[in-house]
């Protein structure tokens, strides 16, 4: 009886109620002698009353602290995280919490963005779990129904033992701090369950309508029926003619009213004025304003072991049964259920938009839409049918991830040898698929590969070393260590080591872990990153002299390979899932122009069940974070474009790997999301203006 009566003293002394709102702390800065420390130093600061985290990142990936004790936090609704960057970059913050039947996937996680320099008060929603009823009956969706994380399952709110606080991914000591971590539940906010979450599984099934949409909400934009369509095309004609595209661009979208530079009928970079730029084949300054996956495939989405998921799936024997098709994937649910067949709601609500001739009615509009979304680019992964009619400046999208290192690892895979023969070989093939787009004025350059592994600095030594002896790059790595020490002895003198022979190195796999071999692993990373570029960009000047390189779009990546890539290509690749990139430079001082290869906002408010990377409050929301994303980006030096991921939202019930974002700039319906859009052509239509500000 004691013990229940100072738990709930506790529970009252750390509870008030602040203008109206209902608040629980959950951390302050004198808990700070509580704290479990992970590869951080951890310290009291009086003069700012906070909690200085100085994270050192060397030996764990998520330097931070962490908390234990027990907090109810089901009737609450909102966390409120007041932290501050004190660096001169900005740094990623994230706020884990775990419950006593957290598993490895039974948690709840969120991560931000905090600019440098900034204190700011994060606000994270505290969702209801997902329905014990239908759990374990929705799969193969990273977002369940109402915005709840699919990795949710073992986590409850009702009581949660533990929380940290920690930042990731970086490359020296940042100091950040935190003021405080509170519990809010406003009074005005609307808790009441959703009538689905009370729905039992044989009233839930079907939860997906003819249109690939959630039957159990309603939002601006949705499609009740066919009638809509014809409403939908005669809404964006008018708007397009209220909208034309921008006057000052020229055939290519740059600057025609602009300085004029050295015209080589190609599209290149040069560095004008303290910043750089594309130079269009007129000699016109180009800032790439584009978006990624422009076609027909956004909607596509694994039906097997879902069918009940969907209302009136078509037979096949129906006009719409062309839609269906047959998928293959190596992440997530579908990982152990492949091949699946699978359905495209895009293509079949383009068919009722638009008629038989959906695919080239669609090219068209996709042309149509850009220009008067001041929007001069498309991107990766995009139809060639659509890029393939030359009225809007195009990337090509090359890849070539074979033969594989075998001991390498990746969220996507292997990473390629770049020393096997049958690499190169395999670059020409990529390229040859593409030969109706070489020398082509229109063409911007070349992407060849996507968010390959790099892994740290000197992890594709390692893979090298604990492949099999017949490995090309192990071979390679042997030579580079017998020109360098000549014998074996000297290698184990230097490592620390006992092999009996060069070939007892070559047949071993075990990587030894002293410290002593650090030199020579990252020595020959940098070699295997410079073969990797060097390889494709001998080809792709082979094949054409002028197409520029844009390397490989780094998500995770070193300073070693960011390096490599520098020495060879004629654009830096970057996926960028940031709210800002105003303030990002190159690695090691490099001088070169980059290209954001893919960003993005999504929230929940149009029937959707993930935000995708980078989460807003609404359309409205989504809409300024693209402003801001890409007035920084314009305002930014080294930034020559930003590629939006992607044109269409992706799938309700998720594409091959999971992924069901609400990222498009349509949606499932084909209807522009009116809000991002209004965002996009104010930025397309001035970008040229806020580029050249000096």
């Amino acid at each position: 009886m004691r013990k229940m009566f100072w738990m709930a003293a506790v529970w009252f002394l750390s509870t008030s109620w602040i203008w109206g709102a209902e608040t629980m702390t959950l951390f302050q800065p004198s808990d700070v002698g509580k704290v479990n420390v992970q590869d951080a130093n951890v310290t009291r600061n009086e003069e700012k009353n906070c909690v200085d985290v100085l994270a050192l990142g060397k030996n764990y990936q998520w330097p931070g602290f962490s908390c234990t004790g027990e907090w109810k936090l089901d009737e609450f609704t909102t966390l409120r995280l007041d932290v501050e960057n004190t660096s001169d970059r900005e740094i990623s913050v994230s706020f884990r919490a775990d419950s006593p039947e957290t598993k490895s996937e039974g948690w709840f996680q969120s991560g931000f963005a905090v600019p440098a320099g900034e204190r700011m008060v994060k606000e994270l929603s505290i969702g209801n779990v997902f329905p014990p009823q239908l759990q374990g009956k929705v799969v193969g969706m990273r977002g369940l129904p109402g915005g709840i994380r699919a990795n949710s399952g073992a986590f409850t709110w009702e009581k949660i033992v533990r929380f940290f606080v920690f930042t990731a991914n970086i490359k020296e000591p940042v100091l950040f701090r935190v003021y405080g971590i509170t519990a809010v539940k406003q009074e005005t906010e609307n808790r009441t369950i959703a009538d689905w979450k009370k729905m039992s599984p044989e009233e839930f099934f079907p939860f997906i309508d003819v249109y690939g949409q959630f039957k159990y909400e309603d939002w601006p934009g949705k499609i009740h029926s066919d009638e809509d369509f014809p409403k939908r095309i005669a809404a964006e004609e008018a708007d397009w003619a209220k909208n034309p595209r921008p006057v000052e661009w020229n055939a290519y979208g740059g600057w025609k009213n602009g300085p004029k530079l050295k015209a080589t009928g190609r599209f290149r970079v040069e560095k004008y004025e303290g910043k750089w730029w594309f130079v269009d084949p007129e000699g016109c300054l180009f800032w790439s304003h584009g978006v990624d996956c422009v076609g027909v495939g956004n909607g596509v989405t694994p039906v097997t072991r879902r069918e009940n998921y969907f209302e009136n799936l078509p037979a096949k024997e129906t006009p719409y049964g062309k839609f269906y098709g047959k998928g293959w994937s190596a992440i997530g649910f579908y990982k152990d259920h492949s091949p699946y067949e699978y359905y495209n709601f895009t293509q079949s609500n383009l068919y009722r938009k638009y008629g038989t001739d959906f695919e080239n009615a669609h090219a068209s509009i996709a042309h149509q839409r850009l220009a008067s979304w001041g929007m001069n680019t498309i991107g990766n992964w995009s139809s060639n049918k659509i890029y393939g009619k030359r009225q809007t400046p195009y990337v090509l999208t090359l890849n070539c991830n074979e033969p594989k290192i075998e001991g390498s690892t990746g969220y996507w895979g292997k990473f390629p040898d770049p020393f096997s023969p049958k690499f190169r070989e395999n670059m020409k093939k990529a390229i040859s698929w593409n030969k109706d787009f070489l020398n082509d004025p229109m063409c911007l350059g070349a992407f060849v590969n996507n968010e390959i592994s790099w892994g740290a600095a000197g992890s594709l030594a390692e893979a090298a070393l604990s492949s099999p002896p017949t490995q090309p790059v192990k071979l390679a790595m042997m030579e580079f260590l017998k020109k360098k020490y000549s014998t074996i002895e000297k290698l184990n003198e230097t490592w620390k080591t006992t092999f009996a022979s060069w070939e007892a190195l070559l047949q071993n796999a075990d990587v030894p872990k002293n410290s002593e071999l650090k030199p020579d692993l990252e020595a020959f990373y940098t070699i295997i990153a410079e073969e990797y570029f060097r390889v494709i960009h001998e080809e792709l000047r082979a094949a054409d002299p002028q197409l520029l390189d844009m390397g490989c779009r780094f998500a995770w990546v070193n300073d070693l390979a960011a390096k490599a890539m520098a020495k060879y290509v004629d654009v830096m690749s970057y996926n960028f899932y940031r709210v800002s990139i105003a303030d990002v430079r190159m690695p090691a001082d490099i001088d070169m122009p980059c290209i954001v290869g893919e960003f993005h906002f999504g929230a929940l408010d149009r029937g959707m069940f993930h935000t995708g990377l980078q989460g807003a409050k609404d359309q409205n929301d989504r809409a300024e974070k693209y402003a801001n994303y890409v007035t920084g980006a314009l305002e930014n030096p080294c930034i020559v474009g930003t590629h939006w991921f992607q044109y269409g939202s992706q799938a309700t019930t998720g594409r091959f790997d999971g992924e069901n974002y609400q990222i498009g700039l349509v949606d499932l319906g084909d209807t522009p999301y009116p809000e991002i859009i209004a965002k996009v052509r104010e930025i397309g239509h001035n970008m040229y203006s806020i580029r050249s500000k000096k």
